[in-house]
C-alpha cells in the first residue's frame, strides 16, 4: 500500500535500495530488483476468434455504480476483496486498504445478509492485532486483502499483509497474517500466539539485507478452499511471490503455496510451484481437487499456469499462457506501479479462465481460457479490440455455473476511464456486448503521482445470475475511492442495483415492486441530512427528481407517479451529498 513514511522508515528504505546496488550476482540482483518494487507498493515508493465476433460492436448504456463509503480526500481505498457464500447467495462479505495519509492503513470487513441491500461493519480490527504482535513498533505499510470460504464448515478466511518499523534498529517486519470467522463475517479471531502468521520476514534498516528470520518476505498473497468432495476437502492453501532468507538455502525464491490442512491449526512449510522471478499470483481449487496457480514470470514476460493434484504438496510443471511485455508496467498512467495483476476462476465444468494486462508502450488486457485443466489455452483476446484501440486495464473475471464475467476499466482517446462488464453465458466461448458499470469517469492523470495509491488489482464475484463488482477509481477528484455495482444480465433489462456499505444512509426495502402509482422507500439513517431521489427510465432520462430531509431513525418515503407512467422497467436512485447511496430496479405495471 502506497503512503508517506516517517522518517525512520525512509531511512530504513533509503538504505535498503541502496544497498542493493552492490550485489553482483544475477540471480540475487533480480530478486532484490523484484523486491524494491514491493517495497514500493507496501511502503509508498512511489477462444478468441469467436469472442471477437460475438464482441464487434461496443454497446454502451447508462452506468449504475456507488461510492462504497464517504471518506474524504485525504483517505485512499484501495485493492478491494468480496466474497459470497457458497451456501447462501445472500451473504456477501467486503474489504479494502483504508489508509489515512496523515495515518493508519487498515482493513475494514463488513458483511450482508441480504445480497448487498445493507452492510454492517465487524468486529475486525487489523490495528489491534498489528499492536498485539508487535508492541511499540511503528506502523510502516501493507496491504493484500483476501477471502476464502469453506463450503462444509460454513467457516471464512481472510489474509493481509503488514509492515512494522523497529524504532530501535530500524528494521523491517513483514507478517502475512491470517483470520477466520464462523458467523459470515460478523466478528473474527486469530489463532494463539505466532499461529495466525502464514509468513514472517525481515530486512535489516542497516545492511539492506534480508535477515535469517522465518520464512523470508511474503508478498501478493491470494486464498482459495478445497470445497470439492475429494480428500482435501477443506484444505486451506495461500499462495504468494516469497523472497526468501539470503542463508535459507533450502528455500527457493518465486512463486509458493502453504497449505493448512483441515485438521490443521496451522500453515505447513512453504512448497515452490515456479523457481524464478514471479509476482501476482493467484491460487483456485476445481471441482475435482485440482490446485490452480496463476502468475507473471518477469524475466520471460510470460503469464503462466500451474497445478497441483496432491493437495499442495507437489506442482507441475508449469504452462505459457501468453508472453506478454513489460509486465510489471511503469507508464505511470494511474500511480506509477501498474502491473499484470492476472485474475483466475475456474467454472462450473473446470474450465481455467485467466485475465491480465500488458503494457509495452501502451496498456493492453486480455482473456484467455483453459478447457483441459491448464494444459493448452485459447488464443488470448484483446480486449483493446473491443474499444476501438482504446486502452483497457486491470480486469478481473468471475464466475457462477456456465456465466464468465470479465469486469474492466477502459480509457479513451482522452483519459478519461470507465468501469465495464461482459459476461459469457457459455463457458467463456463467446461473449455479450461489454456494458457500462461506471456512471461518473475518472481522470487518471490528475493524480499521475506517487501520493495516491488505487492498488494493484480490483475484484468480482458471482452467484448465480448476479455478479458483485468492486473497483477503485477517482472520479470527482475525490482521490482513490472503492465503488460497488450490482449486476443481473439474466433479466430483460440488466438492470445494476447497488448498495451503500460504508454509509450513513441504508435503503432498506422499497415497495410494492411491481408498482402501479405509487411506491414507499424505507429508509434507515444514522444522521439529519438531505437526499435526492430520482426515478429514470432505462436510457438515464429522468422521470422524477424530488428532494427530502432525513432525520435520525427510520422512515417511509411515498413516491407517486400517478400512473402516468409507461409500463416497463425503470431505476430508482437514492443519493446524498456524499455521493450515489443506492439504486433498485422497479418495475412499474
Amino acid at each position: 500500500m502506497k503512503m508517506p513514511l516517517r522518517p525512520f522508515a525512509l531511512l530504513a528504505i533509503g538504505i535498503f535500495l541502496w544497498c542493493n546496488q552492490a550485489y553482483a550476482q544475477v540471480s540475487l540482483q533480480r530478486q532484490r530488483e523484484l523486491l524494491q518494487h514491493t517495497l514500493k507498493e507496501k511502503l509508498g515508493a512511489n477462444s478468441a476468434a469467436s469472442a471477437n465476433n460475438a464482441l464487434s460492436s461496443l454497446l454502451r448504456t447508462t452506468g449504475d455504480d456507488e461510492r462504497l463509503t464517504s471518506n474524504p480526500l485525504e483517505v485512499d481505498e484501495g485493492e478491494v476483496s468480496i466474497i459470497v457464500d457458497p451456501n447462501d447467495s445472500n451473504n456477501l462479505v467486503a474489504s479494502y486498504m483504508e489508509q489515512n495519509r496523515l495515518g493508519t492503513l487498515t482493513f475494514p470487513i463488513y458483511y450482508s445478509s441480504n445480497a448487498g441491500k445493507t452492510w454492517t461493519n465487524s468486529t475486525f480490527n487489523s490495528i489491534a492485532i498489528m499492536n498485539a504482535d508487535f508492541p511499540g513498533q511503528e506502523f510502516a505499510g501493507g496491504g493484500d486483502p483476501a477471502f476464502a470460504w469453506d463450503k462444509k464448515s460454513g467457516r471464512l478466511y481472510f489474509s493481509w499483509i503488514y509492515l512494522t518499523l523497529n524504532l530501535i534498529d530500524t528494521n523491517l517486519y513483514f507478517t502475512l497474517n491470517w483470520a477466520y470467522s464462523d458467523d459470515k463475517g460478523n466478528t473474527w479471531k486469530v489463532a494463539p500466539d505466532t499461529a495466525h502468521f502464514i509468513g514472517r520476514g525481515e530486512i535489516g534498516g542497516v545492511s539492506g539485507n534480508i535477515i535469517n528470520y522465518k520464512d523470508g518476505i511474503c508478498d501478493r498473497e491470494w486464498l482459495a478452499v478445497d470445497n470439492s468432495n475429494g480428500p482435501d476437502q477443506g484444505n486451506l492453501y495461500c499462495s504468494f511471490v516469497l523472497f526468501p532468507a539470503d542463508s535459507v538455502a533450502t528455500t527457493k525464491f518465486g512463486e509458493t503455496v502453504k497449505t493448512k490442512r483441515v485438521a490443521d491449526t496451522v500453515f505447513g512449510p512453504a512448497v515452490n510451484v515456479y523457481d524464478g522471478s514471479t509476482q501476482f499470483g493467484n491460487v483456485e481449487v476445481d471441482k475435482k481437487g485440482k490446485l490452480h496457480v496463476s502468475f507473471g514470470e518477469l524475466d520471460s514476460q510470460q503469464i503462466r499456469h500451474a497445478y497441483s493434484t496432491d493437495g499442495g504438496a507437489s506442482f507441475s510443471t508449469s504452462s505459457v499462457i501468453d508472453t506478454g511485455s513489460n509486465l510489471f508496467g511503469g507508464l505511470a498512467l494511474v500511480h506509477s506501479r501498474e502491473n499484470s495483476a492476472p485474475n483466475m476462476i475456474i467454472d462450473s465444468a473446470n474450465n481455467v479462465h485467466v485475465v491480465w494486462s500488458s503494457y509495452p508502450n501502451t496498456v493492453l488486457s486480455y482473456y484467455s481460457r483453459s478447457t483441459d485443466g491448464g494444459i493448452n489455452w485459447s488464443t488470448p483476446l484483446n480486449l483493446n479490440t473491443l474499444f476501438g484501440g482504446n486502452e483497457t486495464m486491470m480486469p478481473t473475471v468471475a464466475s457462477a455455473g456456465n456465466n464468465v464475467t470479465i469486469s474492466f476499466t477502459e480509457i479513451d482517446a482522452n483519459d478519461s476511464a470507465w468501469y465495464y462488464q461482459m459476461r459469457s453465458s457459455d463457458n467463456g466461448k463467446t461473449f455479450s456486448k461489454p456494458v457500462l458499470l461506471s456512471s461518473a469517469p475518472t481522470y487518471y492523470p490528475q493524480y499521475n503521482s506517487t501520493a495516491y495509491f488505487f492498488g494493484d488489482y480490483n475484484r468480482a464475484v458471482s452467484a448465480g445470475c448476479n455478479t458483485y463488482a468492486a473497483w477503485s477509481d477517482g472520479r470527482d477528484n475525490l482521490g482513490p475511492k472503492i465503488y460497488f455495482a450490482k449486476s443481473n444480465p439474466c433479466t430483460t433489462t440488466g438492470i445494476q442495483e447497488i448498495s451503500s456499505i460504508n454509509s450513513s444512509i441504508q435503503l432498506q426495502s422499497l415497495y410494492p415492486n411491481p408498482a402501479n402509482d405509487n411506491v414507499t422507500l424505507e429508509i434507515s439513517d444514522s444522521k439529519n441530512e438531505n437526499i435526492t431521489v430520482t426515478l429514470s427510465d432505462i436510457t438515464g432520462r429522468f422521470i422524477i427528481n424530488q428532494q427530502y430531509m432525513l432525520h435520525d431513525g427510520t422512515q417511509l418515503i411515498k413516491l407517486s407517479f400517478n400512473k402516468q407512467l409507461t409500463a416497463g422497467s425503470y431505476i430508482l436512485s437514492v443519493k446524498n451529498n456524499d455521493g450515489l447511496v443506492a439504486t433498485r430496479h422497479l418495475q412499474v405495471l
